[in-house]
């Protein structure tokens, strides 16, 4: 893409307020991991088997972003690509093309069209979740956050208790603290988090904060980033993200009726 052109995309990005996802290919069991750890990223899915159908979705809202099988029955997604691209109303739509693993033609070829991306199979949780916030969100991210309900103090005083426990949203390098008080942008402060029975301490620093405002329905609390923290214990968060999503996937798959997004 030619620096027109990204302006023109983060343009219609910025003008989509929606979190919606089209996902294109005909292989189930693939489409439905796929489609399922999005929605454990807190995106909307729409799931179409063919061009002709993608199409078709394209007649309703669209969607933010589009991934698709590269190859697919009847017209492939090199295809899809270039329908999108001459018509007006979906030609800023990013594409995210799902190619086989070390495929280097793939890669090349996805490239070389202006593609917003590839995505090798099988799919990994956390490229997936990288390249959807790079391409949809503002602020986008580059770890994996979940909500988990776990014990969390700070200078050791349990805070927002609910059986012994607190529901934040946590990755590997922050938190999201949910506080009534929360206190100012780049106040350090002393935090324990438990998990599996070990308790992690860590330095965090507040690099934002949403006051309590009544009538709001924004949650009130502070956004903290881990300055210090050892690095075992960061590979033990890290590990129980890894697990958990995993874990919520293989329910899902078993015929669990939602995706858990709490410990």
């Amino acid at each position: 893409m030619n620096a027109s052109e990204v302006t023109a995309s983060a343009s219609f990005l910025r003008q989509r307020k929606n979190r919606s996802i089209l996902l294109v290919g005909n292989k189930a069991q693939e489409m439905l991991v796929i489609s399922l750890l999005l929605q454990r990223f807190d995106y909307e899915v729409s799931t179409v088997n063919t061009v002709a159908q993608a199409l078709e979705r394209m007649r309703n809202p669209l969607p933010s972003l589009i991934i698709t099988d590269l190859v697919l029955p009847g017209m492939n997604g090199i295809d899809l690509y270039d329908l999108l691209k001459q018509e007006r109303r979906t030609a800023m739509i990013p594409v995210v093309f799902l190619i086989p693993l070390s495929d280097a033609a793939s890669e090349r070829k996805c490239l070389d069209i202006g593609a917003a991306g590839y995505l090798s199979k099988p799919v990994q949780p956390q490229e997936l979740y990288r390249t959807v916030q790079a391409l949809i969100e503002s602020k986008p991210r580059m770890d994996i956050r979940i909500d988990a309900r776990i014990p969390v103090s700070v200078d050791n005083i349990p805070i927002n208790s609910l059986k012994s426990a607190c529901e934040i949203d946590l990755s590997e390098h922050g938190m999201f603290l949910p506080m009534e008080k929360p206190y100012p942008k780049n106040r350090r402060i002393n935090v324990q988090i438990q998990i599996k029975n070990q308790t992690i301490s860590a330095v965090g620093a507040v690099l934002y904060y949403n006051p309590a405002i009544e009538g709001s329905s924004r949650q009130s609390g502070m956004g903290l980033k881990f300055v210090t923290i050892r690095p075992q214990d960061q590979e033990l968060i890290r590990v129980f993200i890894r697990d958990r999503v995993a874990t919520d996937i293989k329910t899902a798959l078993a015929g669990g009726s939602v995706l858990s997004k709490k410990d």
